[in-house]
């Protein structure tokens, strides 16, 4: 019931929406239901023909006992059953009997159509109403949890796959979106229509009716034991839609190792297991959505033959209903039928809806970063100094990755972190920008612990570029301009040419305007790195975390981006992660890891000598250099 509320909450901005599809619901069925009354009347007046109207019988048999049948028996109606029916009768009769025959006749026809026009106008305004609704409800949820999403930490994130949360924003929402759709409007429609027939048939006949629906109890638990069942299915489906998703971007995303490993076909086999098994899933689904319409309309033609067979007699014997009260509640009974069929089939819909919402609410309820933690202030320009003071932290619990970790970064210091790989010198750099939080110790700048302040303002103090270059499918001016609150083209311009960029980009036909590709596919490695640093450079921040930007590109494109990088560092304070040392030999202060553990700090000169970690790795890369040249 509380993802029943969640979902419906979605509703109270549209408030007046909904109150004018209400009324034109109403509408709808009151129409609906005047074409059905009508239409036995027709019936009635078209075959009988020694009577003027038989809506004005029943106008005229008010002067009878209403206790009593036509052959004096006594009725098995309620007094006041009788007497509601006569005046709903008695009403119709002003608007359709004229006194004659073929007037009257007409005028049935007449309101009939009329009936039928309003039915049908109240409900293409109410579809067109509900419509809106729905699509609204559907972008809203859809920008909700692109915002929820950008806003979870980042170990969270990691943790996930891109398929299975484009599955939750895309296919789980669209699931949604259907349960809203036509959908939304029967479960508006169907159980007013459901409550005028039930009204109706008592009007009708208070003891046909209580035969009818005791059978009622039984298709209500078929209905939601199956709705149950098709939840639990559900469920599975869309978990294995994630995992399809994410077969097929691994394998398109990964296309130049699967074809450099001629994996292809070990790719295809890996899809079709999950697309086989996505099949079956989806069919035991639907297979078993598919047995409630059936089986709630074989229930209601077995009730409907029975009571066919019932009245029937009571009518030949005229111990009961009039023929036209039996015609009328048997017309009635059956346009029941399609509303319960409709309920029975939409139960089924929105439990699958309501499988892909647990999943949406889910991923909304996520705790996000703490961006304004309580209290927190915006962290002041940086002038002094970073320091780590006992820091430890670690991906998963038991498994440190950092133990004991006490630095000082003063401010105009480039500070290097070298060490082997898994030694922590990435998850070090990444606990600045707060990316991670630490498990103990505390990380100050100037004094402040970074916990305490706001986060943006923390970021915005913060430059970085990686390894790995991220450039969004858009124009040169956009991705060296992202972030910026304002730039214009000569403050773009001016760091493209510090980031040694301006001369190939201004070749292009388009200039700024150029459209690079996904994640810059259009440009070599070293024209994505150099874009990467002018970003950087138009930040224009004070401190500037560097992951070696140079070590997959060329020696020529090495040069460039070294270049780029030097003009970059000028008059900031640098924490740069160092694969080559090369890079970093003539950094203010060298700091050694191993282990999650800081083993050295030093310059150059005096690790060499003192530090045996920093002279393995020294040995290592420079032997391979010299190795490399005396093979050439």
């Amino acid at each position: 019931m509380a993802l029943y509320a969640r979902l419906l909450g979605y509703l109270k901005p549209f408030w007046r929406h909904m109150t004018l599809v209400m009324l034109l619901t109403f509408v709808y069925v009151l129409a609906n239901y005047t074409s059905y009354w009508l239409s036995a009347s027709f019936v009635s007046h078209l075959f009988n023909e020694g009577k003027i109207s038989s809506v004005r019988q029943a106008g005229e048999q008010e002067a009878d006992p209403p206790d009593a049948t036509p052959d004096g028996s006594p009725s098995v109606l309620p007094k006041q059953s009788l007497q509601l029916e006569s005046r709903i009768n008695k009403l119709l009769h002003a608007f359709v009997d004229s006194g004659s025959r073929r007037r009257t006749l007409r005028n049935i026809c007449l309101v009939i159509f009329l009936a039928f026009l309003m039915k049908n106008l109240s409900a293409y305004f109410r579809r067109v109403l509900i419509y809106f609704i729905q699509l609204r409800i559907v972008v809203r949820l859809r920008a909700q949890l692109h915002r929820v999403l950008l806003r979870l930490p980042l170990s969270f994130l990691q943790k996930q796959h891109t398929g299975k949360l484009t599955s939750v924003v895309f296919n789980d929402v669209t699931a949604v979106q259907t349960a809203l759709k036509d959908n939304f409007v029967k479960l508006i429609n169907d159980p007013l229509q459901i409550l005028a027939n039930v009204v109706l048939l008592w009007i009708i006949s208070p003891r046909l009716t209580v035969l009818s629906f005791l059978i009622l109890p039984l298709c209500g638990y078929l209905i939601y034991s199956i709705g149950q069942s098709i939840r639990r299915r559900s469920r599975r489906v869309f978990k294995q839609v994630s995992a399809l998703l994410t077969a097929f971007q691994e394998s398109v995303s990964s296309i130049r190792i699967v074809k450099a490993f001629t994996a292809e076909e070990n790719e295809t086999r890996r899809f079709e297991e999950a697309n086989r098994d996505y099949f079956l899933k989806e069919f035991r689904a639907k297979r078993l959505s598919f047995v409630t319409g059936p089986l709630n309309e074989t229930i209601g033609v077995g009730i409907f033959v029975v009571l066919l067979w019932y009245g029937g007699n009571q009518v030949y014997a005229g111990t009961g209903l009039s023929a036209e009260q039996f015609l009328r509640f048997l017309v009635l009974l059956f346009a029941l039928f399609q509303p319960i069929r409709d309920l029975s089939d939409l139960n089924n819909v929105i439990q699958t809806g309501l499988a892909a919402a647990e999943r949406i609410f889910l991923l909304m309820d996520t705790a996000p970063e703490p961006y304004s933690p309580p209290g927190a202030a915006d962290l002041p320009p940086f002038r002094d100094r970073i320091v780590f003071e006992g820091v430890h932290f670690s991906y998963e619990a038991g498994v440190p990755v950092l133990e004991g970790i006490d630095l000082t970064i003063g401010k105009g210091e480039m500070v290097a972190l070298v060490g082997h790989s898994g030694a922590g010198k990435s998850t070090l750099a990444d606990l600045i920008p707060r990316f991670y939080e630490v498990d103990r110790g505390v990380i100050r700048i100037d004094g402040v612990d970074i916990r305490g302040v706001r986060l943006q303002s923390l970021r915005d103090q913060i430059g970085m570029v990686t390894q790995e270059t991220i450039l969004f499918n858009d124009t040169i001016r956009m991705n060296v301009g992202y972030g910026a609150a304002s730039c214009s083209d000569s403050g773009i311009i001016s760091a493209l040419k510090s980031a040694n960029a301006w001369e190939f980009v201004k070749r292009m036909e388009h200039g700024l305007d150029t459209v690079i590709g996904e994640r810059g596919v259009n440009l070599s490695g070293g024209q994505r790195q150099r874009l990467s640093i002018a970003r950087a450079i138009l930040k224009n921040t004070p401190l500037l975390i560097l992951d070696e930007a140079t070590s997959a590109l060329d020696t020529q494109s090495e040069k460039l981006v070294q270049k780029a990088i030097e003009n970059l560092m000028k008059n900031r304070t640098v924490l740069a992660i160092a694969h080559r040392l090369s890079t970093v030999i003539h950094a203010d202060q060298i700091v050694v890891m191993a282990g999650g553990r800081i083993v050295a700090t030093g310059r150059h000169e005096a690790l060499l000598a003192s530090c045996p970690e920093y002279r393995d790795i020294y040995r290592m890369q420079f032997e391979n250099d010299d190795s490399r040249k005396a093979g050439t």
